[in-house]
């Protein structure tokens, strides 16, 4: 499986590195798949159909048990994924319902799951929306076949490292992913869904000492 790691650094400047390693066995995706209700996505950008990735499985893991999408997650955001959003969309609220998980329709989500606004974290280096450089990053990679996929979030203040964390994780991870099991590839699109199977365990273990 693919196996996280994390690292800490101030103002781009490495202080530190905590590596943690997590391993899932195939007993532990099934336990987690059954369970897994889309209720800690991170949603760093607006989604729309053809966005594939670990935000979109995500999302589709949320549609599934909130009742508006009957399939499986799959990671791709084709049409059952925009009908079901729309769905969403209508049952709280959200105006007008376009199917396309833009910023409102993110910010909405944050809310209710009790998650940061969107946008509240930053690569590294990006400025937030007080014009200061965020000062705390995290970096997580995402190794598969010796290969590592890495992306960092900042964040102002230590309480969210947690956040940073799991965003940067997602991404990270969801790249590995897509990386290893192209959709050209033989079994690709099916071999990329059972890999994202892994995120939500594997990420949450990665972040757990946040």
């Amino acid at each position: 499986p693919l196996a996280p790691s994390t690292s800490d650094y101030v103002a781009s400047r490495r202080v530190g590195t905590d590596r943690v390693r997590s391993v899932v066995t195939s007993q532990a995706i099934l336990s987690v798949s059954a369970m897994s209700k889309g209720d800690a996505c991170y949603f760093p950008r607006d989604l729309t159909k053809g966005s594939y990735g670990g935000d979109v499985n995500c999302l589709q893991q949320y549609l599934k048990h909130k009742g508006y999408l009957n399939e499986e997650p799959t990671g791709y955001y084709g049409d059952m994924t925009e009908v079901g959003v729309k769905k969403w969309q209508t049952n709280v609220g959200i105006a007008p319902p376009k199917g396309v998980v833009d910023k409102a329709t993110r910010s909405w989500y944050a809310s209710k799951q009790g998650l940061p606004p969107p946008d509240s974290t930053s690569a590294a280096g990006d400025k937030d929306t007080h014009g200061d450089k965020k000062k705390t990053c995290i970096d997580v990679c995402a190794e598969f076949g010796g290969v590592q996929d890495c992306q960092t979030r900042c964040v102002r203040a230590d309480v969210e490292k947690k956040h940073a964390c799991r965003e940067a994780c997602q991404v990270a991870f969801s790249s590995a992913c897509d990386r290893a099991f192209p959709p050209n590839s033989e079994n690709g699109p099916q071999n990329y869904k059972i890999c994202l199977q892994y995120l939500e365990a594997s990420c949450k273990d990665t972040c757990h000492s946040y």
